[in-house]
């Protein structure tokens, strides 16, 4: 037990260490200096059903400060008002236009299926991927393109601002935080050529278009259910260089809005992006349950028996630095990043229900289509 105790703090103190130097190396980023000259950017939109959110994500990206763009929607086959907005809108604004989607072929996922299509009707060099649901600030794009520059980059993604206003997405959201900020060295993200080390987020995908086309765009990932991961894995499998971006400042998102949104459409996804793996599974479940709830139980009990809190204490007293750390960047909830433990059980049992999903169900439904999982 003295070994599983001191080991617990090696690691939780690795992850503040972690945390510090991600905190400081991925900077919020708000200047943009853009060379010259500038290309033609495709911003490309997959809307299915998403007439609550597409008229405020459209109206935000045509405030765009960099000068040089096209706004393309594809209306996947929606059954509200999604295309009669974006068409009333391409009439005011000649950089945004529509098109509707064709009928989803066998053996394509809805969403790689209208990027796709996209992508084929897009002029731009570079390609930025973004969802209906994200809301942007008009350096958005600029910055992208600014950093894509500096680094030479040809991929590059953004941790975005996450909007939470129920219990769930406050409880949760923080989880996403400290997975990417203080568990994954950025570093090896951004430097490393290792494929499993790569990672894109669904909001926002900024892309070189020829390198897109290389390795097949779309269509090379088209059954993939996290589609996101699958785009940078294969980025890095074809040598192109990723570059992740703290970018709440200039784009925020809402995934879900509410507990059971946010229950079945993480669950969807989230045992693929392990790596579809029983052996990750099993050892995931392990560390969180050791690193980030066993020290609260060691702590309760040692309080109980009347034993030495000294070892308990400083765990806990670790994971509330990291938290409050996360809390104080990202501007969540304060109360909600103390109730780690809770937020942790959560992800494990959308983690186990994922699991089950793609061992026992083998098919998930998503935007009113069923996809096999293979």
């Amino acid at each position: 037990m003295e070994f599983l105790q001191i080991g617990i703090c090696f690691f939780l103190v690795l992850f503040l260490i972690n945390l510090l130097q991600n905190v400081k190396r991925i900077k919020k980023q708000e200047g943009v200096k853009l060379k010259e000259p500038l290309p033609l950017i495709s911003i490309l939109i997959p809307a299915r059903n998403e007439e609550k959110n597409i008229e405020n994500c459209v109206a935000t990206l045509l405030q765009s400060e960099y000068p040089h763009l096209e706004i393309i929607v594809l209306d996947d086959n929606s059954r509200d008002r999604t295309f009669e907005i974006v068409e009333e809108l391409s009439h005011k604004h000649k950089r945004l236009k529509i098109i509707k989607g064709k009928e989803l072929p066998p053996g394509w996922n809805g969403k790689n299926w209208a990027c796709h299509q996209l992508s084929q009707v897009a002029q731009g060099e570079w390609f930025l991927f973004t969802d209906a649901d994200t809301t942007h600030k008009p350096q958005s794009v600029s910055l992208a393109f600014a950093v894509a520059q500096k680094r030479k980059s040809v991929f590059v993604t953004y941790v975005p601002g996450l909007a939470a206003k129920t219990w769930s997405e406050k409880l949760f959201y923080p989880i996403i935080h400290l997975t990417f900020f203080a568990l994954l060295p950025s570093r090896l993200v951004n430097y490393s050529g290792n494929s499993h080390l790569a990672f894109g987020i669904g909001p926002f995908l900024f892309i070189k278009g020829d390198f897109y086309f290389s390795f097949g765009g779309h269509e090379s990932i088209k059954v993939a259910i996290v589609d996101d991961f699958a785009l940078a894995r294969k980025v890095k499998e074809h040598r192109g260089k990723i570059s992740a971006v703290d970018g709440t400042k200039v784009m925020n998102v809402r995934f879900y809005t509410c507990f059971r949104e946010l229950w079945y459409g993480f669950s969807k996804n989230v045992y693929e992006a392990i790596g579809s793996a029983p052996h990750y599974l099993f050892a995931l479940l392990l560390a969180c349950y050791f690193l980030f709830i066993f020290p609260y139980l060691s702590l309760w009990e040692a309080w109980e028996s009347h034993q030495s809190l000294t070892v308990p204490l400083i765990q806990v007293a670790t994971i509330s630095l990291l938290k409050i750390i996360l809390s104080i960047r990202f501007q969540t909830s304060f109360i909600y990043g103390l109730l780690h433990p809770f937020g942790v059980a959560l992800a494990l049992l959308i983690l186990l229900n994922s699991f089950r999903i793609s061992v026992f169900k083998k098919k998930i439904e998503w935007k009113e289509r069923l996809y096999p999982i293979e």
